[in-house]
This record gives C-alpha cells, sequence and structure tokens, in this order.
C-alpha cells in the first residue's frame, strides 16, 4: 500500500512541475540542421515564449554528448513575453555516425524546469593522412634508407588499412592494420638504392594505404636525389661488350641420344663516342644437331645502325615484313632500311632455312609518313614455293596503311598475288578503339586458295566489345572464327586447328587485386592432322576468380556445359556432359622463393573413341628463386596435357638456372617436351644445355677530347683545409695544406663532388649545397671553390595556449601533429616536434632562412598564431625562437539594427 501512494507522489509532483509549472512558458527549436560532419561545428536557434510577465528565468543550459563543446553562446531578450537563445556548438572529430541527443534545460525563480530534446545526426566522415617524416638530402647508390611515415586517422569511423609499397620493403608484421578516429600510427620502410648507368637521377619512395570498401588508395611519394658511387662515363676507352660462351647440349628423343659443343660470340654497342654508328653481331656454332624447335642451331649475324636511320642485317635474321605476305620466317640474307625525313625505302632478300617449301624470297616497301598520325607503305614480295604439285613462283604487291591516335588504332593491308596465271588477294585489318567507358577490338584475316602469302586459303575473325558499367563492372561479348593455315617455321611448329568461340562476360573487381568473371561460351575446334585426335563443339557456362597480389596469386576455373564429340557421334544432337576444373595458387613463401602448383580435372566425351565419360586429371608445380642479382632459377612440372592441346611445343619439365658473378655467368637449360613435327611424329624430347660466358669489355678507341678539374677549399683562418676527402664517384683526392684538389682525364660530361663529412670537423659545413654540380668540357680544365663556413643552429618551442573567452572549452581538445619545416631557396629541411613541444636544427649553413610550422591532421580545430618567421642563422651560435598555438574560436557578430520584410503589392 506504502509503494502505491509513494508512486501517486511522485505522478503528481512530475504532472505539476513538467505540465502546471510550465503552463504558459514553450520553447520552439528554430532550423535545427539535419545532418553535421564530425570536427565541425553548427548553430542552433531556441525560443522561448512566457506567457506570464511576473515568472524569470534564473538559468539556462544545454546538455552536449561527451566530448562536445560549446563555443559561442548568446541571450536576446526581444520583448518580455519573447527570448532567444543562441548557441553554436563544436562537434567532437571522433564523433561517430548516428543520432546523438541535445537537451536544452531552463529554470525559472520559482525553481521550476522546462526542457526539450532534439537529436542531431553526423554523417561518416573518412579520412587518412600521410605524413613524411624522414628526409635526406641525396644519397648513394648502395645505401640502405629508414623512411618514416606518420599515418594519422582525421575521420571519425575506426579504419582497416592496408599497406603496400613499390619501391621498399614495410617493416611491419602485418600490411592490415586497424586504426581508431584521430590516432595515429608510425611505420618504416626500408629500401636499398639500387644501381644504374646514370651519375645522378631521382629515386623515389612510395606509401599506399588503402581503406576497406575502398578501390582508390591515399599515396604519398617522395623523391631523393642520387649520385653515383662510380663515374659511369669516366673511361679513356670506348669500349665494346663482348660474350663469349661455350655450350654443350645433350638431347635425347625417340630416335636417339644426340650430344653437340658449340661456341657462341655475340657483342653490342657503339663505335664511335658520338654514338652514331651501332654494330649488333652474332657467331653461333657449328650446326651439330638439326632441332630447331629447341633453339639449336648455327647462326651467323651482323646488324649496323648509322644515326638510327640506316640498318642492315646481314646473314641469319627474322623477316617480318608485314602480316599477309611474310610474318616473321627465319633465314639467311641482307635486310636494308634507310629512313628519310617523310619517307623510307626497305629492300631484302632472304633464304628460309626452316621451312622447306619456301626458297629465294626478295623484294622491298617504299613507305611514307603523312602526319604524326598517319604512315603508309607500297609493298612487293617475290618468292619460290612448293605445295604438291611441285614448285612455284608467287608476286605480290600491297598496300599498308598505319593509323594511331589516342582513342583509335589502325592497320589495314590489301594484298594482291600473281601465280602463274591466277590471280588472288589477302585482306588484313586490326582495329583497338577505346572511348571512355567503350573498347572495341577487331582483327580479320583473309587468304584466297591461289594465295601463297604467310597465309592460304585461311580466314579469320576475332572481335570482341567491352563496356564499363562502373569501375568495377564491365560486360562484354567475344567472337573468335579461326581457320588459318600458317606457314610456320619448323622452329615454331603449330598444327593450327579450326577453332570457334562465341562468349557473353560479365566482369567484376571486387578488390584491385580481387576479380571475378562470368561468361557463357559457344566452342568447337577441329584437328587438321590427317588422323584427327579431337573434334568437338560444346556449350557451357564458365566462373573464375583471380587474386593478384605482392604475395599470393591464385586462378581458378570451373565450366559446366555439354559437349557432343562429332569423330564418333553418328546422332548429331547427342550432347554428354563436359566438366572442367582448374586452380593454381602461387605463394611468395620467402622474399626470395616463390612456389605454386596446379590441379586440373575433366569429365567429358570429346576425346573417347566410344563416345564415353571419362575422367582426366592434370596436376604439376612451379617454383622461382631470386637471389638479387646473382642467382635465379625456375622450374615447372607437369603430367600431361589434354589432347586438343597437344597442337604446338608443350612442356612437361622445364628447368632453367643462372648463376652470375662479375664476368663469369653460368646457364642451365634443361626440360622434357612435346613437339608435333612436321611428319606428324610426335617426339617426346629430353634435353640439357650447359652454357658458360664470359663478358668482355673490349676497349675499341681511346678518346683525345679528355677534360680536368682543378678545386680549392676556402674558407676562414681557423677552418682545417688539409685532408678533406674529396670524392668524384669513385675517384678520391685528399686536400694538400693549401686545400687544393684535382682530377684528371675525365670524358667531358657533368660531374658531381662531394666532401666526406668524417674528414671535416662537425661543426663546419659547405656554403654550397651538395653534391656540387661541374661541366667538365673537352681539353679544357674547370677550376672551382668550395668555401668552407662555421656552421649555426636553431632552438624553438612550440607553445600551445587557451583562448581567453570564458565560453570555450579546451579541455577535450588533443594537442596536434606539428612538423616544422626550414627552408631557403635552394635548401628545405623537415623534422617533428618533440612531445614536449621542443624542435631544433644543428649544423646549418649561416644566412637567411624561413622557419614555417604546420599542423598535421586537427588543422579544423589548432591554429598557429606566427605560423612562419625568417630567421637568420648565424656561425657558432644558436637561434631561439617560438611558436603559439591556439584552440579555433568562431565567434558570431550580432547587429544592433531591425530589418523588417514586406511582401511587394
Amino acid at each position: 500500500m506504502r509503494q502505491i501512494i509513494l508512486i501517486i507522489f511522485l505522478l503528481n509532483a512530475f504532472l505539476y512541475n513538467n505540465c502546471l509549472g510550465q503552463k504558459g512558458l514553450s520553447i520552439n527549436v528554430l532550423n535545427p540542421p539535419k545532418k553535421v560532419i564530425s570536427g565541425g561545428h553548427f548553430t542552433l536557434f531556441f525560443e522561448l515564449e512566457n506567457a506570464e510577465k511576473n515568472r524569470k528565468i534564473i538559468n539556462e543550459s544545454l546538455i552536449l554528448p561527451e566530448s562536445w563543446q560549446l563555443i559561442v553562446s548568446k541571450k536576446l531578450d526581444q520583448d518580455p513575453t519573447h527570448t532567444k537563445y543562441i548557441y553554436t556548438v563544436s562537434t567532437s572529430s571522433t564523433s561517430v555516425s548516428g543520432k546523438h541527443p541535445l537537451t536544452f534545460v531552463l529554470t525559472n525563480n520559482d525553481g521550476t524546469k522546462v526542457s526539450t530534446q532534439l537529436f542531431i545526426e553526423v554523417v561518416d566522415f573518412r579520412k587518412i593522412d600521410i605524413i613524411p617524416l624522414s628526409s635526406y638530402e641525396y644519397v648513394r647508390e648502395g645505401d640502405s634508407l629508414n623512411l618514416e611515415y606518420l599515418i594519422h586517422n582525421s575521420g571519425n569511423m575506426s579504419e582497416k588499412i592496408k599497406l603496400h609499397t613499390t619501391r621498399g620493403k614495410l617493416q611491419l608484421k602485418y600490411d592490415t592494420l586497424t586504426i581508431e578516429p584521430n590516432k595515429s600510427i608510425q611505420v618504416k620502410i626500408s629500401q636499398l638504392v639500387p644501381e644504374t648507368k646514370s651519375n645522378y637521377w631521382l629515386m623515389s619512395n612510395d606509401l599506399y594505404v588503402t581503406l576497406r570498401d575502398s578501390i582508390n588508395p591515399v599515396i604519398n611519394f617522395i623523391s631523393i636525389p642520387v649520385y653515383s658511387n662510380k663515374n659511369k662515363k669516366n673511361d679513356a676507352y670506348l669500349r665494346f661488350p663482348i660474350e663469349v660462351g661455350i655450350w654443350n647440349s645433350h638431347f635425347g628423343t625417340d630416335r636417339g641420344v644426340s650430344r653437340s659443343y658449340q661456341f657462341d660470340v655475340r657483342g653490342s654497342g657503339y663505335l664511335d663516342f658520338k654514338a652514331k654508328h651501332y654494330l649488333d653481331f652474332t657467331i653461333h656454332g657449328p650446326n651439330q644437331i638439326n632441332l630447331p624447335t629447341l633453339g639449336n642451331y648455327d647462326q651467323y649475324t651482323v646488324n649496323y645502325s648509322y644515326k638510327n636511320k640506316t640498318n642492315v642485317s646481314l646473314g641469319d635474321y627474322v623477316l617480318s615484313f608485314n602480316n599477309l605476305m611474310e610474318f616473321g620466317r627465319f633465314g639467311r640474307g641482307i635486310h636494308i632500311d634507310q629512313k628519310f625525313k617523310r619517307t623510307g625505302i626497305a629492300v631484302f632478300y632472304l633464304k628460309p632455312r626452316f621451312y622447306p617449301n619456301q626458297r629465294e624470297t626478295y623484294g622491298g616497301s617504299l613507305y611514307l609518313k603523312g602526319n604524326e598520325n598517319l604512315k603508309y607503305s607500297i609493298d612487293f614480295l617475290s618468292k619460290k614455293s612448293k605445295n604438291e604439285k611441285g614448285w612455284f613462283v608467287s608476286k605480290f604487291i600491297g598496300l599498308t596503311a598505319n593509323y594511331k591516335t589516342n582513342a583509335l588504332s589502325l592497320t589495314t593491308e590489301a594484298t594482291v598475288s600473281f601465280t602463274k596465271t591466277k590471280i588472288d588477294f589477302g585482306f588484313f585489318n586490326r582495329v583497338y578503339y577505346h572511348y571512355k567507358k567503350l573498347s572495341i577490338n577487331s582483327d580479320i584475316v583473309y587468304a584466297g586458295k591461289n594465295f601463297y602469302g604467310f597465309y592460304n586459303n585461311s580466314w579469320q575473325s576475332v572481335n570482341s566489345v567491352n563496356y564499363y558499367i562502373s569501375k568495377k563492372i564491365s560486360l562484354g561479348a567475344q567472337s573468335n572464327v579461326t581457320r588459318v593455315n600458317p606457314s610456320y617455321d619448323f622452329s615454331t611448329l603449330n598444327t593450327s586447328p579450326y577453332y570457334s568461340n562465341n562468349s557473353f562476360l560479365l566482369n567484376y573487381e571486387i578488390k584491385p587485386d580481387k576479380r571475378l568473371m562470368f561468361s557463357y561460351n559457344f566452342e568447337g575446334k577441329e584437328d587438321k592432322q590427317q588422323i584427327k585426335q579431337f573434334y568437338f563443339r560444346e556449350k557451357y557456362g564458365r566462373i573464375a576468380y583471380l587474386i593478384s597480389s605482392p604475395k599470393f596469386n591464385l586462378w581458378f576455373e570451373t565450366r559446366v556445359g555439354q559437349a557432343k564429340n562429332l569423330l564418333v557421334s553418328t546422332d548429331a544432337s547427342k550432347s554428354t556432359q563436359s566438366v572442367r576444373s582448374v586452380v593454381q595458387p602461387q605463394a611468395k613463401v620467402l622474399p626470395w622463393l616463390w612456389v605454386g602448383t596446379f590441379f586440373e580435372y575433366q569429365r567429358n566425351a570429346k576425346f573417347s573413341n566410344t563416345n564415353q565419360l571419362t575422367n582426366y586429371f592434370y596436376y604439376g608445380g612451379t617454383s622461382r628463386v631470386t637471389l638479387g642479382n646473382t642467382f635465379n632459377a625456375s622450374f615447372s612440372y607437369r603430367n600431361n596435357y589434354a589432347p586438343d592441346e597437344l597442337v604446338q611445343k608443350r612442356s612437361f619439365v622445364d628447368l632453367t638456372a643462372e648463376l652470375e658473378r662479375k664476368n663469369h655467368k653460368i646457364s642451365v637449360v634443361a626440360g622434357r617436351a612435346f613437339i608435333p613435327n612436321h611428319s606428324q611424329t610426335n617426339e617426346n624430347n629430353l634435353f640439357f644445355m650447359l652454357k658458360y660466358t664470359l663478358k668482355l669489355n673490349t676497349p675499341i678507341r681511346k678518346n683525345k677530347h679528355l677534360g680536368s678539374i682543378k678545386g680549392h677549399i676556402s674558407g676562414p683562418s681557423n677552418v682545417k683545409k688539409d685532408g678533406i676527402l674529396v670524392r668524384l664517384g669513385d675517384k678520391k683526392f685528399l686536400t694538400d695544406e693549401n686545400g687544393n684538389f684535382y682530377f684528371n682525364d675525365l670524358v667531358p660530361d657533368k660531374y658531381y663532388i662531394t666532401l666526406d663529412k668524417s674528414t671535416i670537423k662537425s661543426v663546419i659545413v659547405t656554403d654550397k649545397k651538395g653534391p656540387i654540380e661541374v661541366e667538365v668540357v673537352a681539353k679544357g680544365t674547370n677550376e672551382i671553390s668550395i668555401p668552407l663556413v662555421n656552421s649555426g643552429g636553431i632552438s624553438g618551442k612550440i607553445i600551445t595556449q587557451n583562448n581567453d573567452s570564458d565560453n570555450i572549452n579546451t579541455t577535450n581538445k588533443k594537442n596536434p601533429i606539428i612538423l616544422v619545416k626550414l627552408f631557403n631557396e635552394q635548401e628545405n629541411f623537415i623534422t617533428r616536434v618533440k612531445p614536449n613541444g621542443e624542435f631544433s636544427f644543428s649544423e646549418m649553413k649561416p644566412g637567411s632562412w624561413k622557419v614555417e610550422a604546420l599542423i598535421q591532421g586537427n588543422q579544423d580545430k589548432f591554429v598557429i598564431e606566427n605560423p612562419s618567421q625568417n630567421v637568420i642563422i648565424e656561425s657558432e651560435k644558436q637561434k631561439e625562437l617560438s611558436f603559439s598555438v591556439l584552440p579555433k574560436e568562431r565567434k558570431i557578430y550580432f547587429s544592433t539594427t531591425n530589418f523588417q520584410l514586406r511582401s511587394k503589392e
């Protein structure tokens, strides 16, 4: 009973205070904001209507969510019954998305309260800042860099980020991290400076930060000057690189075992200092085993070029004239190409080596450039060929046009052939067109029955269209009908079965390194050999999944459909099941080792003589080893291939390894391969080749136009000038007692001089930013002076202050990340302020500098009162300065003027 009485008493008190006590009081919220951002600010207007004049409001308050701050509050009395309250509120930079309650409470003179509550919605805000914390004035080849980056989450969401660099190695246990709002993490990237052929170049370092559900990463790049440890062009001799080697080969075929020993001499380089004459030659032989498919044949080739306008090939070379007449014929002869300003001419003679159905071949081309985008030519070719009726001569004349822009690439060939009394023609057209989200590809080949060029009695139509619905999704259609009879050399033998495939595709990019592909295909394939191994048609649905990442790759494909075996099926409508699944993972198990496997399963009746469903299993593995520039090797194994894949050279076992030390190189090539030969007798070849190569940088001419550098170290009398180590690439010189140094016999070029800091006192610096660039001229001496000065320094303090206004709450604001930059017109340096607010720059060159303080991550919350200051650094003195950091203050100014708005009648 007592409990019931207590509940009734409390209910009456509540009704009195909130209903009777509020009689005549009402609070209106005027135009509240619907959505705000974290770290932002907004203004609220409350209007109080008080019907009783004797009721006075003695206290008002705005209750805010945690970490939100009241910036400005203002009370406006319009008349005795109406009062306005204005508040400017700052949201917390870590406020999560969603609706947050605010309560406005008024207390009057009799102690009663009236309140109203509203909800402000905070929207999602995502922002990641990457701040470089380290920099290098310059580095040398072979140096190890340790670069630091600060990653700051300026958004209001907890972010799962993935880190990636293409220029070094992240020193992290995991490349995927979680970073909370307004928090920072510091990462390091180690990078080895590689060697190049330049004396000076710029090396870049990068850091990619990818947010979840985002395909556009945040990127930061750093560029650092690199100077060589050697003078790459400082050689008084013009040298011609030559490689001399010995090959020991072992071949096992179905017809027996053969061995051979061959010598190999190759060289390429310029013959003059002005780089006008270029020579390339190959001497490889003798020809002891005639297996062109394995590349074990003799070759004697000389290529000469003058100003890249006159080109001559003599001996063994590959003739790639055009797509219709001759598209890759290896033989022995001569080829001359002469270019003029807008025209050119080419003539050739070739006797094929690995295609017995063709003999003497000669021809030429006259080509012209219409403009930068258009090039066309008139082509002629004559060759002696053989068919089942004997030898005959064919002559060809054609027109070729090439047109290329950013959106369109077009190659068209039209050729007429004359064979005895018969005239025929061939046509080739290749188009690539890309505009915005649409891309189109088309290849068309046609050769008549009496056209005996590279193709004979052939036609091919390969077309595709692809449209990007969005950045992640694309739709496409493809059509491939191939019935070609190419005249391949035995070195690249392919039986070229008749093939057709029409498909519809859908590609979905899940992430930049993950892709999902769907298609529906109509496919047919027919073997052209006298005894056909396959002839089928099928239709199937296909799904494929691809992962391509720095440490793991995966290809998965499966397809299910129906197939018809046209070799044995008497009923053209009879179809059987066709299933194929492939999985091929590869993983980087060690920094220098990749390992992969291969599994394939097929179930079909396409290759069965009785049209019975048969299971096929194929498997294998791969590995790849890379140990810098010293050793690399790769190995692959596969147990077998499907019958329709054995139409060209296939490798069952493949091993390559190469060890290189200085001028010596040892190579091993071994394997077991399937090679279909011209007699249709398939050979199972086992081969092993061991190669030794000696690299020689042979001098062929001495440079008579050398220059020199004469230098002097200057500075105050108290600065020691002798015994300072001066570097010019790989050349070194210790200065004498007067500070002099010399470098002689230098090839005219740009060079870079540096002083070894370990031979100079720590308080001494050069007046010029190093390295110092010097231009050496032929038969001249370049005199330079390098001043040394006593260094100075800067020490500073960041002072964080509060605003004077009593209405501003700064207790919840965290100190920002502050960087200080010191720079002038030639140099710049950057440092991060320590937690105690201190920073310093030491061993700086005296002179006028500018110091600038920069806020990172909380720019919207803080402001630097004096962000940029000029300073003069003096020798042997430490300059002191300070910066003041204050929370940002927003003010609202109220006008005493009354405005009245009237509608125009």
